[in-house]
């Protein structure tokens, strides 16, 4: 007869942690390439356009929120619905910015900053437009776990993604100017999706996770 410790199937070797982080945004465009990994078997793959947010702020990290909504059914003598429809399934991502740059400028005050020069004295400026247009963005965040050969990545791309929100800015002493930025993910029409998860990376142990190996390993 088996043990409970033979049966409870516990591996902490799965238990994962985003030590390092970066996400990367680029303007949706026509021919922009699908993403379905992040490591070649030799380094890391970002495809050409996607451009770090740079640094964010340690205590929130990448936020992934997801928002369902229900429909039920009910029927006569019974105490629980007895059909329940998800009608409602959005994801969302959100992440406070601190490094003071273009792509960061961009996405908290959606703007697009491509024609901005520089006058001779080295000024730059910008203005808030009277009706902001909607900016669609494809977002991959990519996160990673262990070093070396023991490096495993975890990412998600969001191919069809737009600033719903930005949080308050202040100006004080004790903090350094931050850029809060939520972003809403839409199903891409091209993609048929709006959020993808994607692992990948030397240190993965696939038959441990209940997937296939490689098939050239």
């Amino acid at each position: 007869m088996a043990t409970f410790a033979e049966i409870k199937d516990h591996n902490s070797s799965l238990i994962r942690k985003t030590l390092e982080m970066s996400i990367f945004v680029k303007p949706v465009e026509d021919g922009d390439e699908e993403i379905t990994s992040v490591w070649d078997g030799t380094g890391l793959i970002v495809p050409p356009g996607y451009v770090s947010v740079g640094m964010v702020t340690k205590g929130d990290g990448a936020s992934w929120t997801r928002d369902q909504a229900t429909s039920d059914t009910e029927a006569m003598g019974y105490a629980e619905p007895v059909r329940r429809d998800i009608t409602s399934d959005v994801n969302g991502l959100a992440f406070t910015m601190i490094e003071s740059k273009r792509q960061t400028l961009e996405l908290y005050h959606g703007v697009d900053l491509t024609g901005v020069t520089t006058d001779a004295n080295g000024n730059i400026f910008y203005d808030k437009p009277a009706r902001p247009s909607v900016r669609r963005y494809r977002v991959l965040a990519l996160g990673k776990d262990g070093d070396g050969n023991e490096a495993i990545y975890l990412a998600r791309w969001l191919p069809n993604a737009q600033v719903t929100e930005n949080g308050e800015q202040a100006w004080v002493e004790e903090t350094e100017i931050q850029y809060p930025a939520t972003l809403t993910g839409f199903t891409d029409p091209e993609f048929g999706t709006s959020f993808r998860e994607i692992w990948g990376g030397p240190g993965l142990d696939h038959e441990a996770m209940g997937f296939p190996a490689p098939a050239g390993g």
